[in-house]
């Protein structure tokens, strides 16, 4: 693929959108209140974003209309790093063929062609806000009890895409604590450090190349001829007169 044909596929938006559906859903409870004795549960956001803007935005407020509550989470990509541990080839392609579910042999026959993807390793980062210990210790549980130490994404359905499975590495946690300069507003904040895997794809080439018949042609040829050029043999045949025989075809297969 030349680099002046533009391609985009999001990838690397698809392994960070399922990268913080993990976390997504989080609950902490609050308390009781006076009308009920059930405990009040209230969800934990999570947006992607460097911890510092996010910390900056926290402490300015977002807004004067509709501040940005705690507690809250951020996702944010670290590093992208090469892997090539894990390549498997250079300039590779892998062949495959297939029959789409409903259509008609051999018509219909498709035959898939994939370049060898490039890997890659994110370091990714998720920073956990609160405003006191018991909830910023909720949100730690519920995470740290889900990774020992590894969660398994998937970034789409397609047939074909073997790199469509990825594992989440937990790889270190951080705690920190601040009082923001001109408040008494207390932040606890904690950052968990996580590394997967990647593989950026190129486009797949998808035909209807299969062989449907095969031509054949049998003779003799002098000891003289080179049998390891090929256009000498087939010179050599071509002077004999020999016609190519249809071996085999599509054509000739009866399916109920």
């Amino acid at each position: 693929m030349a680099m002046s044909t533009h391609y985009y596929d999001k990838q690397i938006k698809k392994y960070m959108t399922q990268f913080m559906a993990i976390f997504a859903g989080l609950q902490v409870s609050i308390g009781k209140n006076d009308d009920s004795d059930e405990e009040q549960l209230i969800s934990v956001p999570i947006q992607y974003g460097n911890k510092d803007r996010v910390v900056a935005w926290i402490v300015g407020d977002q807004t004067q209309n509709k501040p940005l509550r705690l507690p809250m989470m951020s996702a944010y990509i670290n590093g992208i790093n090469m892997a090539p541990e894990l390549r498997k080839g250079v300039g590779n392609t892998k062949r495959q063929t297939y029959l789409p579910q409903g259509s008609v042999f051999p018509d219909d026959i498709t035959t898939v062609r994939q370049y060898m993807p490039v890997p890659y390793t994110i370091s990714a980062e998720l920073a956990i806000y609160a405003s006191n210990t018991e909830q910023h210790f909720q949100i730690l549980e519920q995470i740290l009890m889900v990774f020992d130490p590894q969660v398994q994404i998937q970034t789409n359905d397609a047939l074909f895409d073997w790199t469509k499975l990825t594992t989440v590495t937990l790889d270190g946690i951080n705690f920190d604590q601040s009082y923001p300069i001109g408040t008494e507003r207390r932040m606890i904040m904690s950052t968990l450090s996580f590394i997967f895997p990647v593989y950026i794809s190129a486009p797949g080439n998808v035909k209807a190349d299969f062989v449907k018949d095969i031509f054949v042609r049998i003779g003799t040829v002098s000891q003289s001829t080179d049998l390891s050029n090929s256009e000498e043999v087939v010179a050599e045949l071509d002077a004999q007169g020999l016609d190519y025989d249809n071996w085999f075809s599509l054509d000739d297969i009866n399916l109920p």
